[in-house]
């Protein structure tokens, strides 16, 4: 892997849960409710933020087919509000055990 923009290719899911772990840090005071709806509001933002504009720029200035794009949709509404929950209990120090 000498390549340098490889690396970066795969440091950007590292690079962007940190930035968003930041993100939430810094906005949890404005989320209402409980840590369930607070999880879901954050991830939709990031969801709304990130795969939004993402696949409209894959999808007007390249060709794949529309497998590639639903799967990129399906993973940002799916994921981003999976890890916003993980963000509001973590930040709101709940146990995550199973009982």
């Amino acid at each position: 892997m000498n390549d340098p923009v490889m690396t970066l290719f795969f440091l950007y899911p590292f690079v962007l849960s940190f930035v968003a772990a930041i993100l939430f840090d810094a906005i949890k005071d404005s989320l209402k409710g409980t840590v369930l709806s607070k999880g879901l509001t954050f991830g939709l933002l990031l969801f709304m933020l990130q795969t939004i504009p993402s696949i409209f720029v894959i999808f007007t200035s390249m060709t794949y087919p529309f497998g590639f794009h639903l799967s990129t949709f399906l993973y940002g509404i799916i994921g981003y509000p999976v890890i916003g929950i993980l963000y509001a209990k973590i930040w709101n120090g709940q146990d995550f055990s199973i009982r």
